[in-house]
């Protein structure tokens, strides 16, 4: 289990935010090919995608949430991309984790494939092998009930959205789930490649909420530049990958910093 800290929900104002030019940008081509292996991923794989398992894990989880008085998720496509991305890419690359080798992690994922999505993503993982039989949606889901930091993601009050992902390999199942607290939307998915800041605003300009003010931070960093979507200040941001960082302008989380799309800048 993994989530984003808190430390996304920071109050506005000269103390939270640093000075144009200290973020530093992630390296663009690094951020292209992992987009493009997760993509590829999808198509290409060991295992098959088992939609019923997904569906159901989607219901179990629902009805886990609404017995303790919780609103239930709603699907999300672009979640489900980065689900079923990263369980194709555990199942290539052996690597049972929420980090890949290279320290890509789910804001990364969400950030290059839920592209018109504004929120705070979280992960479960689970891989199962029965002895005799096939692994069963509440198997999956009894392990993540059972693990504190799992059930945490599965009950938190927050979350709005979720997608799982189910890839049967033979009798080995591997299962992802991502959340998000979806606090905007964009009016469109936004292009990965942006040739300036105020293209990042364009596509930022008609989201909703509305969205006034945003920042850029190396994907899942938290060290922020400044830029505004109107009249964006002329600050020197190398090319790069960044992660669009919005300041949401109204609602219960007014005032604070949340996550967007991943952009490769220049």
């Amino acid at each position: 289990m993994t989530t984003l800290s808190r430390r996304s929900a920071l109050a506005l104002g000269a103390a939270a935010l640093t000075a144009p030019g200290l973020a530093n940008a992630a390296s663009a081509q690094t951020y292209l090919a992992y987009e493009r292996r997760l993509r590829e991923q999808m198509a290409v794989r060991r295992g098959d995608y088992d939609a019923d398992f997904e569906r159901e894990l989607l219901d179990q989880g629902d009805a886990f949430r609404e017995a303790r008085g919780l609103s239930p998720l709603r699907f999300d496509p672009g979640l489900a991309q980065a689900a079923r991305a990263h369980a194709a890419d555990i199942a290539l690359s052996r690597i049972y984790d929420h980090m890949t080798r290279e320290g890509f992690g789910p804001a990364a994922r969400v950030g290059l494939l839920a592209r018109d999505l504004v929120g705070a993503p979280a992960e479960n993982i689970a891989m199962r092998r029965n002895a005799a039989g096939q692994v069963r949606p509440d198997q999956i889901m009894g392990q993540w009930k059972t693990s504190p930091g799992h059930r945490a993601n599965l009950l938190a009050p927050g979350f709005t959205h979720v997608a799982y992902a189910a890839l049967r390999e033979g009798p080995q199942v591997i299962a992802v789930g991502v959340y998000a607290e979806v606090s905007a939307r964009l009016a469109a998915p936004a292009p990965l490649r942006a040739q300036s800041v105020e293209a990042i605003a364009a596509a930022l300009s008609r989201a909703s909420p509305r969205i006034d003010q945003f920042s850029l931070s190396e994907p899942g960093g938290d060290v922020l530049t400044q830029t505004y979507v109107e009249r964006p200040q002329p600050v020197s941001i190398p090319p790069g990958a960044w992660q669009l960082r919005p300041h949401l302008s109204s609602g219960s989380h007014k005032h604070q910093v949340a996550w967007g799309p991943v952009f490769v800048l220049g």
